[in-house]
């Protein structure tokens, strides 16, 4: 018996050693491991810190700010032209719809201007005597040049300084020409009815108005190719239509020069006193007084 009890200790005891060393180890191999992971956090967290420090005095790129959004997810909002092109496109489709409603009339209105026939007389009371067409054409082209105005003050402003949006400046300057050429055939009907030369200032408002119609049916197309296109090519249609515009005008007055003298009832010398005092100057102030007023 006693050399079971003895066998039992023995490897009672043997046990108990052998977990004891165990343990002690499997401690020494966490305590171990945990240093070697906090040596290497510190290092990587030093590391870390240089890299920043450095970064943040890069010369070329900017570490220390915030992050920005990359350009193709930021909205832009770009000034277009869709009031230009509606605009265009509503005259266009006025345009179309006046010649296919009067037909007859646009043939003789350019046969008329461009002298293609012999039967002249016949051709202008024809014309005369269509008041609706005419009527129809000349707001169309008080509608052009309220459009084209627009684009010149438009052009000749900063648009920092214009604070009018292109319709209200449209509308406007629409409302500023209809209302001269207006006050021009009142004015012009009333000095003919004053001084009994009703004829000759019948034949020149005939005649303005002519003009007017033929220069709007030329100079609609230059007028989208101003409104549409890039700036070369917008600058050599603002020149082409200027200088369409200055012909047109100096063919009136010569046409008027040759009307007034076939009448014989008023002098040269009045007659450029009249487009002075009721065309020139009139037009002059109304450009300068609304560009003062928009600047």
């Amino acid at each position: 018996m006693a050399r079971i009890f003895l066998v039992l200790f023995f490897c009672v005891g043997w046990m108990w050693m052998s977990d004891t060393t165990a343990q002690g180890t499997d401690s020494l191999a966490v305590n171990s491991a945990d240093s070697i992971t906090a040596a290497k956090n510190a290092v990587l967290r030093k590391s870390m810190d240089l890299s920043r420090k450095i970064l943040s005095r890069h010369p070329y790129f900017n570490f220390s700010e915030k992050a920005g959004y990359p350009p193709y997810t930021v909205k832009t909002v770009t000034p277009g032209k869709d009031h230009y092109f509606y605009i265009g496109a509503g005259l266009f489709l006025m345009f179309a719809i006046f010649k296919a409603s009067f037909d007859k009339y646009f043939t003789d209105l350019i046969n008329l201007f461009f002298r293609r026939s012999l039967k002249q007389r016949q051709l202008k009371q024809q014309v005369v005597q269509n008041s609706l067409p005419s009527l129809l054409f000349n707001v169309l082209f008080i509608i052009t040049a309220g459009f084209y105005g627009a684009m010149a003050i438009q052009k000749n402003i900063d648009g920092a300084q214009l604070e009018l949006p292109l319709w209200q400046l449209f509308i406007y300057t629409t409302a500023a020409i209809g209302i001269i050429y207006l006050g021009k055939y009142f004015i012009l009907k009333f000095i003919g009815w004053v001084f009994r030369i009703s004829k000759l200032t019948d034949n020149y408002i005939f005649l303005i108005f002519l003009v007017n119609k033929v220069l709007t049916i030329l100079i609609l197309p230059l007028i989208i190719v101003i409104a549409l296109s890039v700036k070369p090519i917008s600058t050599i249609a603002w020149t082409l239509s200027w200088l369409l515009i200055a012909g047109f005008i100096l063919y009136r007055y010569i046409s008027a020069i040759g009307i007034v003298r076939k009448d014989n009832s008023i002098s040269f010398f009045h007659f450029i006193l009249y487009v002075g005092a009721f065309e020139i100057l009139p037009t002059v102030i109304l450009y300068k007084g609304i560009l003062s007023i928009l600047k």
